[in-house]
């Protein structure tokens, strides 16, 4: 099933391993195959991963982005979550995590991002709540 994505103006994407950047008008594109597609919004650099739950999210994007090379990051996201989980040992967090997991098992690893996103805002959350006590 074709997938079609629009474009702002100047805004990138990834398609494959491909990094394109749009030009100066609105652009609508078809991606006919199967591949990773992301629009800039949607990626989080290992620069930028600068919380447990953004590093996460980066590994989760390795995976799909780079699916040849899908298990050197398994080690990497399964550590990662263990110390998220020892630090913050709720059932939200763990619930998060088996839908996550679930997601990349089944080869879905668009729809891990999504929950991982929830996952970044919950750990905001989280990190507002005590900024605020203090």
């Amino acid at each position: 099933m074709p997938l079609k994505i629009t474009l702002k103006p100047h805004e990138k994407a990834l398609i494959g391993t491909a990094v394109i950047a749009n030009g100066s008008t609105k652009a609508e594109l078809v991606i006919l195959n199967k591949v990773p597609v992301l629009k800039e919004r949607e990626i989080i650099t290992a620069d930028e991963a600068d919380t447990p739950a953004k590093r996460i999210y980066v590994s989760i994007l390795n995976m799909y982005a780079n699916p040849r090379n899908e298990r050197d990051y398994h080690d990497l996201y399964f550590s990662l979550i263990r110390q998220f989980i020892d630090a913050v040992p709720n059932e939200k967090v763990l619930g998060l995590f088996m839908e996550m997991s679930q997601k990349i098992l089944e080869g879905d690893h668009y729809q891990a991002l999504k929950v991982c996103r929830k996952l970044i805002d919950y750990e905001k959350e989280v990190l507002d709540h005590g900024k605020r006590k203090s």
